[in-house]
């Protein structure tokens, strides 16, 4: 008996010490993969960014928010548009070398289910007290309550109309949700030595920086600063970005459109 007492407390030692070990390597390698995506996301909207130029043909550019940018950039035309053309094929529409991409942070809201919970509303009590005037606002104020859960990206092509092909023919491209790991995602552009929470464009800033974290903002400083541990990167965008124009190099640009995703 007293061997099986002392084995069973052996095994049962042994067990725990497995378990630890097996959750700090699960723990490691999911917070891997968060910095591998954050790394993979900063490098490439950094190479997208320092690719933007303005069109002032067609007045696109770079704009966005605190949570979102658009921006034009180059790109190589698809694969489709490079393909010899048989006489028993249906034309092509036309593509020039230029792509729309906005990079945005999904939201979800903080509150499901029912707003009359009373745990709930004390929790957001002192949040909506800065936003609220008037008591019967309260289930509004905490309705528009958002929380970050995804990064997604559009890309939406830019097409030439010309006067042997037929109206823009509408392309569907789904946003790409790059990654549900980095709950955070904040934009601020350079403004005359100034950073700006907000871009009108169609200029492109001198510089971009982005702000990725791995948890969303929290329920208690929604109003407040993110104070959780964030990737942080600075885009410097070339100046000559600013005085570039797709019309210098396609003559027939001033037609361009834009597909509709």
């Amino acid at each position: 008996m007293l061997a099986i007492v002392i084995t069973t407390g052996l095994l049962a030692t042994a067990m725990y010490y497995y378990q630890q070990a097996a959750r700090f390597r699960n723990d490691l390698l999911e917070e891997t993969e968060r910095i591998s995506s954050a790394r993979l996301i900063l490098d490439r909207l950094s190479t997208e960014l320092r690719c933007s130029l303005h069109h002032p043909v067609r007045r696109i550019g770079v704009k966005g928010g605190s949570d979102w940018i658009e921006f034009l950039k180059t790109s190589v035309p698809s694969r489709a548009s490079w393909r010899i053309q048989a006489e028993s094929d249906p034309p092509h529409y036309p593509e020039t070398g230029y792509r729309l991409v906005r990079y945005e942070l999904l939201k979800k809201p903080i509150l499901e289910g029912s707003l009359d919970n009373e745990a709930n509303r004390s929790m957001v009590e002192h949040m909506t007290s800065q936003i609220v005037a008037e008591p019967g606002e309260t289930d509004e104020a905490i309705v528009s309550l958002m929380q970050g859960d995804a990064i997604n990206r559009i890309e939406r092509r830019l097409l030439t109309a010309k006067v042997s092909t037929n109206n823009v023919v509408e392309v569907r491209i789904d946003p790409v949700r790059i990654t549900d790991r980095l709950k955070y995602l904040r934009f601020r552009y350079l403004n005359d030595g100034i950073w700006a929470d907000a871009w009108p464009g169609p200029q492109p800033p001198l510089g971009v920086e982005v702000s990725l974290g791995i948890e969303p903002m929290s329920a208690t400083n929604l109003l407040e600063e993110y104070t959780n541990h964030v990737f942080r990167r600075v885009i410097r965008i070339p100046a000559t970005a600013a005085f570039l124009t797709a019309a210098s190099s396609d003559g027939d640009s001033s037609g361009a459109n834009l597909a509709t995703p």
